[in-house]
């Protein structure tokens, strides 16, 4: 008898501990702090973090109760619209900052106990909005894990050279070739049968991208086709590849 209360009793504890899970996930609160263009061109950030259990709250002005989160990310650079910019300025570096104003770039930097002791401060910037997009496909997934405290578990996508994706495409295999650069950029040169997709619309376009093929994205550079591969993966595609080398190296090899 006394062995059958003992395990109602855990069994009872158990159940308890496990109504309490989620709330104790939940205590964590986010500050995301965005300008209205950023904000609008991340539409799903907001109910990603929110699916990890976070509570976030949007600021898209000048507000003094960021001591009250726990953790703050900010979309965009020192030169940013509206407050974000003056909020970048006072947290990164002179070195960070020159580098976002010196051409294609993009980061991910964090710092502790800025508006209060332990507290943490994200930012993901980019050298324009198209690359602070890119930062924030990129990072976003690093900075969850950094709060939650839980390994990153999504796949990743496959890198190709340029030497390797003439290979694949001389083998007359069935891909689906995206050219995610603009469309002023691609009316002036492109690879073959490729179908232009700017990186800034994938996630209004993705519809349009089939499950069922090997998906190959490239750019000028290869951090946009990177980014947007693994934009891809985090939406259950499973076939993604990306060209790293940029389109002027796969041009110049086929010329």
């Amino acid at each position: 008898m006394k062995m059958r209360r003992r395990i109602v009793s855990i069994l009872i504890l158990l159940a308890l501990s496990l109504c309490f899970v989620p709330s104790m996930m939940a205590e964590s609160k986010v500050a995301l702090v965005a300008n209205s263009i950023d904000i609008g061109m991340n539409p799903e950030l907001v109910s990603l973090l929110r699916r990890n259990n976070l509570m976030v709250d949007y600021f898209g002005v000048k507000d003094s109760g960021y001591a009250a989160y726990d953790y703050i990310i900010i979309l965009g650079g020192p030169d940013s619209d509206e407050h974000t910019g003056d909020l970048s300025k006072r947290i990164l570096s002179e070195t960070d900052q020159n580098k976002l104003r010196n051409g294609d770039s993009k980061l991910m930097y964090e710092t502790s106990d800025f508006f209060r002791v332990k507290q943490k401060v994200f930012v993901l910037a980019g050298s324009d909005r198209d690359f602070t997009k890119v930062a924030v496909d990129q990072y976003t997934s690093q900075v969850i894990s950094r709060i939650t405290n839980q390994p990153i578990t999504s796949a990743t996508y496959k890198s190709l050279t340029a030497s390797q994706l003439k290979q694949l495409i001389d083998s007359k295999e069935s891909i689906y070739l995206i050219d995610v650069r603009t469309d002023e950029q691609f009316a002036e040169s492109h690879i073959p049968n490729a179908v232009n997709i700017p990186y800034n619309k994938l996630g209004v376009m993705i519809t349009q991208i089939p499950r069922d093929k090997k998906v190959v994205l490239y750019c000028n550079t290869g951090q946009k086709s990177l980014s947007g591969a693994q934009f891809l993966v985090d939406r259950n595609f499973n076939n993604v590849y990306a060209l790293t080398d940029g389109y002027s190296v796969y041009y110049n090899l086929t010329k």
